[in-house]
């Protein structure tokens, strides 16, 4: 198995080189930022052009704050990556809500304040003037549905004809210490089930006509990494995958609102999706 790992940060660090043509690296605080800019850069790390943004977090194991400095910080770097003339947006949660690891897109957008419906009158009589029109999907996966998720995101997509697409994923790792403890933003969109090889068909401006923005944290790592063999194929994941996925998908939810939604604080957002 080549790629053990969704984090271009990690694939980076695997190379073992200080300096790779094509590939830029940079660091400010708790963020890295790698810039894959030719065919040179992607081949080395074997990612796609674009830019990838790691954010390291306090863990989320026995945590239920996030306003301590995280929500601000990933909802800096989410709008350094969204559109600036961005009209609305459609956002994917992508994964199986039956599996705890693979469940973060899903319980994420339980979090996010879809408002696409809420026009007019019916805006006024709630009060909530000047909303940002968001809209909200889980795929499901294939197994249940017999659909890519890639084709049920293009049709709502050819349908409500957002300015940009954000899936939100679960990621492998290739490191214990960022289960729970890294976020990954993108550019590039997403081949989700890429890291634990069950490739599927990629989500991206490419395929969809409109910028993608992925967001995931790494919930599963390889038993190679604790074994030491290269042969071992499997994925585990830690014990307190629960908490780490429950909390990171608020994470991301909340941050997605504090974004889009500029006319409401984070207090009336917590309020109106918990």
């Amino acid at each position: 198995m080549s790629n053990r790992t969704d984090l271009a940060l990690e694939s980076y660090e695997n190379r073992e080189a200080t300096r790779l043509d094509g590939v830029k690296v940079t660091e400010s605080d708790n963020l890295t930022t790698v810039e894959i800019l030719n065919e040179n850069g992607a081949k080395e790390i074997g990612k796609p052009i674009g830019k990838y943004l790691t954010l390291k977090v306090s863990s989320f194991v026995n945590d239920t704050d996030i306003l301590d400095g995280r929500l601000k910080s990933f909802a800096d770097v989410l709008s350094s990556l969204l559109p600036k003339n961005r009209k609305s947006v459609l956002v994917v949660g992508l994964g199986n809500r039956r599996i705890t690891a693979d469940s973060l897109g899903p319980l994420a957008c339980s979090f996010v304040l879809a408002t696409r419906h809420i026009l007019g009158d019916m805006e006024d009589n709630l009060g909530l003037n000047g909303l940002f029109p968001v809209s909200c999907i889980n795929t499901g996966v294939l197994a249940e549905t017999g659909i890519e998720s890639a084709e049920i995101v293009l049709g709502i997509v050819n349908q409500v004809k957002p300015s940009c697409v954000v899936a939100i994923d679960a990621l492998a790792s290739g490191s214990t210490e960022r289960l729970g403890t890294t976020v990954q933003l993108s550019d590039v969109g997403i081949s989700p089930g890429s890291g634990v090889g069950n490739h599927r068909f990629e989500i991206s401006e490419k395929t969809l006509g409109v910028p993608v923005i992925s967001i995931g944290i790494p919930t599963v790592v390889s038993t190679s990494v604790i074994s030491g063999k290269n042969e071992d194929s499997a994925f585990v994941t830690p014990r307190e995958i629960d908490e780490i996925c429950r909390q990171g998908a608020k994470l991301i939810g909340m941050g997605i609102n504090v974004c889009l939604q500029n006319e409401l604080s984070v207090n009336d957002l917590m309020a109106l999706v918990g």
